[in-house]
């Protein structure tokens, strides 16, 4: 362990600087590493990738103290995807979806700038903490066996339209029962996807 004194620090992937009595952070790359490279994924890469995408975008929101940095660092990631095979369309559909998810005036479009930025953040971290609150909730929850994990098979479509229906019905059929509503049991539902017989056929083979 090294120890010095200084005005700023790399700590993991964050940059945090005392610039003249106020906190400054950003997005830290290690000069190391090659640049513009997706994490590996065996399994589902196109689904492990776009979930990594909206975290990554998460972290930035978080790290990025000034809209600069954060637009910087959006960039750099479209130009990941992009080098490595996803389209446009992917990238912009993904980008509107996570901007949707914490726009404080939801019936209008977001329109990120240095101004709006700090409440973009505000939201971003309300975001954070409910998840937090939400995965201690969920862990007292499996503590007690009250967590019922449902799967189902899915090919194409809405994912999220499909889980939200099935939640509102669960509300509001199974959760109105007062003999079932004692249980305080929570519904978590999972996918499996189906593979074309070209995506099966190549997968290894690992009975032989």
């Amino acid at each position: 362990m090294v120890t010095f004194m200084g005005s700023n620090v790399h700590f993991l992937e964050a940059f945090i600087e005392n610039k003249n009595g106020y906190l400054y952070t950003r997005v830290s790359h290690d000069s190391i590493s090659q640049l513009f490279l997706l994490p590996y994924a065996h399994d589902h890469p196109r689904l492990f990738h776009r979930q990594w995408f909206r975290a990554a975008l998460l972290c930035a929101g978080q790290y990025c103290s000034s809209f600069e940095d954060f637009e910087e660092e959006r960039l750099y990631l479209e130009l990941t995807f992009l080098v490595n095979g996803y389209s446009l369309d992917f990238i912009e559909y993904h980008l509107r979806q996570f901007f949707s998810r914490f726009n404080p005036k939801s019936n209008k479009s977001m329109n990120l700038n240095r101004f709006t930025y700090l409440s973009f953040r505000q939201e971003l971290f309300r975001y954070v903490d409910q998840q937090k609150h939400n995965m201690e909730e969920e862990q007292e929850l499996h503590k007690h066996h009250r967590v019922i994990h449902l799967y189902y098979l899915f090919d194409w479509g809405s994912r999220c339209q499909f889980n939200e229906k099935f939640h509102k019905f669960w509300s509001d059929i199974l959760e109105q029962d007062p003999r079932f509503k004692v249980y305080g049991l929570k519904i978590k539902l999972n996918t499996k996807h189906c593979f074309s017989s070209n995506t099966l056929l190549a997968l290894p083979n690992t009975h032989i």
